[in-house]
């Protein structure tokens, strides 16, 4: 015989919750390790990235112009919207490279 199980929308709310706040506090907790973690794999990934995208400029002019153009508007609304954070932050970064 099979088991009825019943919907219980309060136990499922109250388990979403604990662990949205679990997941909230381990994403805090490892912010810095988790940045640093993206920027190595960036730097280790930019130059066969950008390798391909070499190659598919010639196998595919108006894919890659059309991905090129996105990328591009993408930067320039990233910058506009950060423009103060990220000034701030190669101010920084000029004063501990000096």
């Amino acid at each position: 015989m099979i088991k009825k199980i019943v919907y219980n929308p309060e136990k499922r709310r109250e388990r979403y919750l604990k662990n949205k706040e679990k997941a909230q506090e381990y994403y805090q907790k490892n912010k810095e390790q988790k940045k640093e973690y993206q920027n190595k794999y960036y730097e280790e990934t930019k130059y066969s990235y950008l390798r391909k995208m070499e190659l598919n400029k010639h196998e595919a002019p108006d894919e890659y112009w059309a991905f090129k153009n996105r990328v591009s508007d993408y930067n320039k609304k990233y910058y506009q919207d950060n423009r103060e954070k990220i000034l701030k932050k190669r101010a920084e970064s000029r004063k501990n490279h000096e």
